[in-house]
């Protein structure tokens, strides 16, 4: 069974003839989305209250072996429900300090054959 191509996707840019918009480039436009699953919590997304890993919500508990790995598990469940057109080659969740950690992610955007990375510092204050 073929993996799905995006549907949405964001950014979007005005047309060079500004009669409407398109999609910005691929790489932009899926690291968006994957920012997008990463940062929304949980209940945000109207008709998806699944959607999200709620990662600020984590980020209020003290920072443990445990936590991260529920983090890192609970990003490798939503890009598979939610974006299931990317393959995760290498995850990496990292404390920063008692309030922030920083998510590297290694994928492929399997339609496509292109492997990018993404490097998001998230913190609660």
């Amino acid at each position: 069974m073929p993996k799905e191509k995006p549907g949405v996707v964001f950014p979007l840019e005005m047309t060079d003839d500004n009669a409407g918009y398109r999609a910005a480039d691929l790489r932009k436009a899926v690291s968006f989305n994957i920012k997008n699953i990463i940062l929304t919590n949980p209940g945000e997304r109207i008709m998806i209250p699944d959607f999200g890993v709620g990662i600020q919500r984590a980020l209020f508990e003290r920072i443990s072996i445990n936590l991260l790995q529920g983090i890192q598990d609970r990003i490798l469940e939503q890009i598979s429900i939610y974006a299931s057109y990317i393959t995760i080659l290498q995850i990496q969740v990292i404390p920063i300090d008692d309030v922030s950690i920083n998510v590297k992610l290694k994928y492929k955007i399997d339609f496509a054959e292109i492997v990018d990375t993404l490097d998001i510092e998230i913190s609660n204050i």
